[in-house]
C-alpha cells in the first residue's frame, strides 16, 4: 500500500484506533503570552549558562519539551479543588482524599467511591468522616485507620524521585544491617528500563542495575500502522531477566517495571508482559514493583492495542495491572496532572512487607525526617487536592485519546517531513532517532552532536528538548557491552493540555530546518563536570564547529560514501564487500592519493561527475518494491600529465586487471572486436573509457562506456553503426536509426563485459538537444515494446519542474539496450540532467517527492530515496547543486519501472546555485 505525505501528516488525535471520529476533549480558557526573543539574545544567554539546557530560563522559550513532569495545565476541576486545599499540619482532609483516591484508581476498578466529592463541595459532617474517610482498610496498597499507624504502607512525598530515594535507601539499610535473610552485599535490581534519576537513586543506595528491555526497540515500524497497532516495545525481556537470575542466584532483590518505559522512548508494556513478569517474580520470591509515573497512558495502550482489552474500561485495566505487583512509586506530576507530588506504597502483608519486615515504620520515620508529617509529606494541601482530582481526570478515556493522539500526530508530521522518529511513538513524548538524523555526517557517539542539536534548537527557535543518548547516559564512561544498550535519541516530552497544533507545527518546521542543515550543527565538548553524577543537569558545555575538510584519500572517501549507501539500501554484506574490492581495484594507485583541497585545473578533468571527481555513484530502485541496486562509475586515472592517449592506456590496463581478477564474470572477447573503433590513434575527446560495476550473486558485473567520438565528433554515428554490425546486431541498428533525427547525437556506447554474449547488453546513448518531452517519448514508444509515452512525459515534466520542453540546456538522453537474443525488443531508459534544470538540490528533492506522489511509488522507495541522499550529502541541499546529477526512468517488462539516481561525491564542492527563471525548460548549461 502506498502512503502519501498527506496521509502520514494526518492528525491522529482526531481518530481512534478503530477509525471513529473523536471530539475534542477540552477547551482552553486561560492563555499565557510569550516573550518575543531574538536568536542573538538566546545565544548570549546560552553562553551565560555554559550551554546547559537545564539552566536556560524557561521564560525565554517558545515551546518547552524538556519534561512532561509537573508541566501540565490543570483542569478547571483541579483549580476548583485547589481552592479547597487544607493546609493543616496533622491529618488535613486532602490526606484522606488522596488515600481513598488511590483505592479508587488502583484497586476498585469500576466501583469507585469518590470520597473527595463531599470535601470539594463542603457537604460533609462528622459522620462523613467516620464512614467515608476514616475507613479501617487493610491488605491493599493503602491501609486505613489504625492499620496505617501500625503498618504504614502509603507515603506521600514531594515527587517521584523522593519516593525512589525513600524506597531504595531504606531497602539498602535493611540489607546492609542483615535484616533481610539471604540478601547479597551487592544486591541487584532488574528493570525494563531505569529512568536517569531512578537509576541514580538506586545506584547511590548501593544497588547494581540490570536493564533488560525487549529486543527490537529500534526496529522499523510500518508508518501506516501508527495509531492502529503497537508491538509494546517497552516490555521487559523476561527470558533474559530469568537467565540473569539463574546465573546470579540470590542477588536480585527486586524487579522494577517502568510504565510506560521512559528509558525506552516511552514505549508501553503489555498486560501479558506484566503478567509473565509477575509469575517470574513469584517463582523467584522477588518483589515486583512498578515505576508507575505514566500508568494511565500505559493502560490506554493496552486498551487500544492488546487483544482482549478493547471492551474493558481504563479503570478495569488499571485495576488488573496493579493486581500483579507488590508495590509502586509514582510521580503525581505526570499521570496525576499535578504540579507537585509523589507516593510510595506497597501491599499490606505482601511478599515485600514480609521480606522487609517492619519496613513501613522505617519508611515513615525517614519520611517525617526528610519531608514532613505523613499527612502531607512535603506537599501543600492545595497540591494534594489537585492530585486527587487529577488522578480521576487522567484516567478518562477522552483525555487519553487526545493526549496520546497529539503525540502520535506530532510523530507523524515529523515522519512526513523525512525526520526519523522512534516508532510507534510512545505516550508522553516523541523521540528523534539521532543516528538516522545525522546519517552521512560522520558523527561519533562522543561527539555529542545530539546535544548540539538541542542547543541550535534553543538558539534559533526557542524550543527546548532533551538529549537522551550518549551524553545523558554517559556513553564515554561505559564498557563496550554497556555502550551497545545506549540509544541515541532526543526527547520531546509534550506537556499535558499545554501545546496546541500551532506549537506542534512550529516545532516540526524548526526540526525540519535543522535537519536540512544538519551538517553544520556543532559537536559539543564537556568543559566542566564530566565525571559528576547526573552531569546533564549541571555540567558546563561548549559547542564546537564541525570541520568538513576531506582528509583521506580518494578511495577512502569513495569507500566511506559507498558503504553508507550500501547500508541505507540494506545491501548484503557480501555484495558490499564485492563492490568495495572492485572499487579499490579500479581506483588503483592513483586512488590512494589524498584528495586535494582544490581541483588542479592543469590536470585531466574527468567528466564522470559534476565536480570533476573521477567516480560517481548510482542507485537503481524499483518503484513498486523499493528494491535497490548500488553501482559505481569510474574513470581509470593516469599517473602522468593525463592526455587522451594516457587515459586510453589507463583504461586498457584496467580492462586487463578486471579480466584477470574476475574471470568468472568478465570476458573481454566482444570488446576486443571493437577496440580499434573506440581506441583509435590518434584520438580525441573528453574521455577514452569509463567502467561501471554492480554486485551480483555470481560476482561483480562490469560494464564499459566507450567514446564513439574518439576519432572526431563527426564519426560517432558511423562508429556506432560499425560496432553494431561487428557484433551481429545490424538489424538492431536499423531499428534504432529509424528514430534518429538530424539534431540527435550518439554520446556513449556501452558494453556489458559478460562471458554470456547472447543476453549481454549493448547500449547506445542518444542526446536530444532542444527536444520536447513528447518527442523523446515518441522515440521510445516507436521501438521499445514496454515504453509508455505518458509515463515518460510525466517523468520529464516532474524532473524539469513542470515543463514539457523543449529542453534547451543540457540535453536529455535516451539509452536503448539491445541483446543478441532479442535484437528487436530494446529496453529504453530516459536520462534527465536534473542538475541543469534546477536552482539547487533542495529543489530537485522537492520535485522528486512530487514525482513519487504522481508515480505512486512504494513507501520503501520513498524512505530509501531520502536516506540515500542523506548518506552522501555534505551540505544543506539549498546551498548549491550537483549532488543529484541525473535521474533516469527505465521501463521494463511486466510494467516494471526503475528509477536510477546518479550521485556526485562532491569532493570539490557543489556547483553554484542559480536564480534564473525556467522558460520552456531552459536553464543553465553545465
Amino acid at each position: 500500500m502506498n502512503h502519501t505525505a498527506a496521509q502520514l501528516n494526518s492528525n491522529m488525535s482526531t481518530f481512534s484506533s478503530t477509525g471513529t471520529l473523536s471530539p475534542p476533549s477540552h477547551s482552553a480558557v486561560v492563555v499565557r503570552s510569550l516573550l518575543a526573543v531574538t536568536s542573538e539574545e538566546r545565544e548570549r544567554i546560552l553562553k551565560d549558562v555554559e550551554y546547559n539546557i537545564f539552566a536556560f530560563p524557561a521564560g525565554l522559550l517558545t515551546c518547552d519539551y524538556l519534561s512532561d513532569s509537573g508541566t501540565s495545565a490543570m483542569t478547571d476541576v483541579q483549580w476548583a479543588a485547589l481552592m479547597r486545599g487544607d493546609e493543616s499540619y496533622g491529618r488535613n482532609w486532602g490526606y484522606y482524599c488522596l488515600l481513598d483516591t488511590f483505592r479508587d484508581i488502583f484497586e476498585r476498578g469500576n466501583s469507585p467511591q469518590y470520597a473527595f466529592q463531599g470535601i470539594i463541595t463542603g457537604m460533609i459532617d462528622s459522620e462523613y468522616y467516620r464512614t467515608k474517610l476514616l475507613v479501617s482498610s487493610h491488605d491493599g496498597f493503602v491501609n486505613g485507620g489504625p492499620h496505617q499507624l501500625e503498618r504504614p504502607n502509603f507515603f506521600i512525598v514531594p515527587q517521584g524521585r523522593c519516593a525512589e530515594t525513600l524506597l531504595f535507601s531504606t531497602m539498602s539499610s535493611m540489607i546492609t544491617e542483615g535484616a533481610v535473610e539471604g540478601a547479597k552485599v551487592k544486591p541487584a535490581i532488574i528493570s525494563n528500563g531505569f529512568f536517569d534519576t531512578t537509576g541514580a537513586n538506586a545506584a547511590v543506595a548501593g544497588f547494581e542495575l540490570q536493564t533488560f528491555t525487549q529486543p527490537g526497540l529500534s526496529d522499523a515500524f510500518p508508518l501506516h500502522l501508527i495509531g492502529k497497532k503497537n508491538f509494546f516495545k517497552g516490555n521487559l525481556d523476561v527470558a533474559a531477566a530469568e537467565a540473569y537470575m539463574d546465573a546470579h542466584p540470590g542477588q536480585v532483590v527486586m524487579i522494577l517495571t517502568t510504565i510506560t518505559n521512559n528509558w525506552a522512548a516511552a514505549q508501553p508494556v503489555s498486560m501479558a508482559n506484566i503478567r509473565t513478569t509477575a509469575a517470574l517474580a513469584k517463582r523467584k520470591d522477588i518483589p515486583f514493583f512498578f515505576d508507575a509515573c505514566r500508568f494511565a497512558e500505559n493502560a490506554f495502550f493496552i486498551h487500544e492495542y492488546e487483544e482482549g482489552y478493547a471492551d474493558k474500561s481504563i479503570a478495569e485495566i488499571v485495576q488488573e495491572m496493579f493486581s500483579y505487583i507488590e508495590g509502586f512509586t509514582i510521580s503525581l506530576k505526570k499521570d496525576g496532572l499535578s504540579n507537585m507530588g509523589g507516593v510510595l506504597c506497597f501491599k499490606d502483608k505482601g511478599m515485600f512487607a514480609q521480606t522487609y519486615e517492619g519496613i513501613g515504620l522505617r519508611l515513615k520515620e525517614r519520611q517525617i525526617l526528610c519531608y514532613g508529617n505523613d499527612s502531607y509529606g512535603g506537599m501543600s494541601g492545595r497540591d494534594l487536592m489537585t492530585a486527587v482530582t487529577g488522578l480521576y481526570e487522567v484516567t478518562k478515556k477522552t483525555y487519553l485519546q487526545n493526549r496520546i493522539g497529539q503525540v502520535q500526530s506530532f510523530a507523524q508530521k515529523l515522519l512526513a517531513n523525512g525526520i526519523a522518529v522512534l516508532s510507534p511513538p510512545g505516550g508522553h513524548a516523541v523521540y528523534l532517532e539521532m543516528d538516522e538524523f545525522f546519517v552521512g555526517c560522520d558523527r561519533k557517539p562522543d561527539d555529542f552532536a545530539s546535544v548540539g542539536f538541542t542547543l541550535e534548537l534553543i538558539k534559533d527557535f526557542g524550543i527546548r528538548a532533551a538529549e537522551a543518548g550518549p551524553f545523558g547516559w554517559e556513553w564515554d564512561k561505559k564498557s563496550p557491552e554497556e555502550r551497545k544498550k545506549i540509544p541515541n535519541l532526543v526527547r520531546f516530552a509534550v506537556p499535558r493540555h499545554v501545546m496546541s497544533e500551532e506549537h506542534i507545527d512550529y516545532t516540526v518546521a524548526a526540526i525540519k530546518d535543522l535537519h536540512d542543515r544538519r551538517h553544520k550543527i556543532p559537536n559539543v565538548v564537556i568543559t566542566r563536570g564530566k565525571d559528576m553524577r547526573l552531569r546533564h543537569f549541571s555540567s558546563g558545555l561548549q559547542p564546537v564547529p564541525v570541520d568538513h575538510t576531506i582528509t583521506g584519500s580518494y578511495m577512502e572517501e569513495a569507500s566511506r560514501q559507498l558503504s553508507r549507501l550500501a547500508q541505507v539500501i540494506k545491501m548484503d554484506i557480501g555484495a558490499k564487500g564485492q563492490l568495495l574490492n572492485a572499487l579499490a581495484l579500479a581506483g588503483g594507485k592513483y586512488g590512494q592519493r589524498p584528495v586535494p583541497q582544490e581541483l588542479d585545473m592543469s590536470k585531466w578533468l574527468s567528466d564522470v561527475s559534476n565536480d570533476h571527481s573521477f567516480f560517481e555513484y548510482s542507485v537503481a530502485m524499483d518503484q513498486d518494491t523499493g528494491d535497490a541496486e548500488l553501482r559505481f562509475l569510474i574513470e581509470a586515472q593516469s599517473e602522468g600529465s593525463c592526455n587522451i592517449v594516457q587515459m586510453q592506456e589507463s583504461a586498457l590496463r584496467l580492462n586487463d586487471a578486471i579480466a584477470k581478477g574476475y574471470s568468472s564474470t568478465v570476458s573481454l572477447d566482444r570488446l576486443k572486436i571493437l577496440q580499434d573503433l573506440f581506441m583509435p590513434s590518434p584520438a580525441e575527446g573528453i574521455f577514452a573509457a569509463w567502467h561501471s560495476c554492480a554486485a551480483s550473486k555470481a560476482g561483480p558485473e562490469w560494464k564499459i562506456y566507450l567514446n564513439p567520438s574518439g576519432s572526431g565528433s563527426g564519426t560517432a554515428f558511423s562508429v556506432a553503426r560499425e560496432a553494431f554490425e561487428r557484433l551481429g546486431l545490424s538489424s538492431a541498428w536499423e531499428l534504432l536509426a529509424s528514430t534518429i533525427t538530424p539534431s540527435d547525437s550518439v554520446l556513449y556506447f556501452a558494453l556489458d563485459l559478460s562471458p554470456h554474449p547472447e543476453h549481454s547488453r549493448v547500449k547506445v546513448y542518444l542526446a536530444h538537444p532542444g527536444a520536447s518531452a513528447s518527442a523523446i517519448a515518441q522515440k521510445h514508444a516507436q521501438i521499445c515494446p514496454n515504453a509508455c509515452a505518458y509515463s515518460i512525459q510525466q517523468f520529464c515534466a516532474s524532473m524539469s519542474g513542470g515543463s514539457l520542453g523543449p529542453y534547451e540546456a543540457k540535453p536529455v538522453l535516451s539509452c536503448f539496450a539491445f541483446t543478441s537474443e532479442a535484437p528487436d525488443r530494446p529496453v529504453g531508459t530516459v536520462h534527465f540532467p536534473v542538475v541543469a534544470y534546477a536552482e539547487n538540490d533542495a529543489e530537485i528533492q522537492r520535485r522528486m517527492k512530487e514525482y513519487m506522489n504522481v508515480a505512486s511509488v512504494s513507501a520503501a522507495y520513498r524512505e530509501r530515496y531520502g536516506k540515500m541522499i542523506s548518506a552522501v550529502q555534505r551540505r544543506p541541499l539549498d546551498q548549491g547543486r550537483g549532488l543529484h546529477a541525473w535521474v533516469s526512468l527505465k521501463q521494463g517488462s511486466r510494467k516494471k519501472r526503475t528509477t536510477t539516481f546518479y550521485l556526485s561525491p562532491e569532493l570539490f564542492g557543489p556547483l553554484p546555485t542559480t536564480h534564473s527563471k525556467l522558460s520552456n525548460g531552459t536553464k543553465h548549461a553545465d
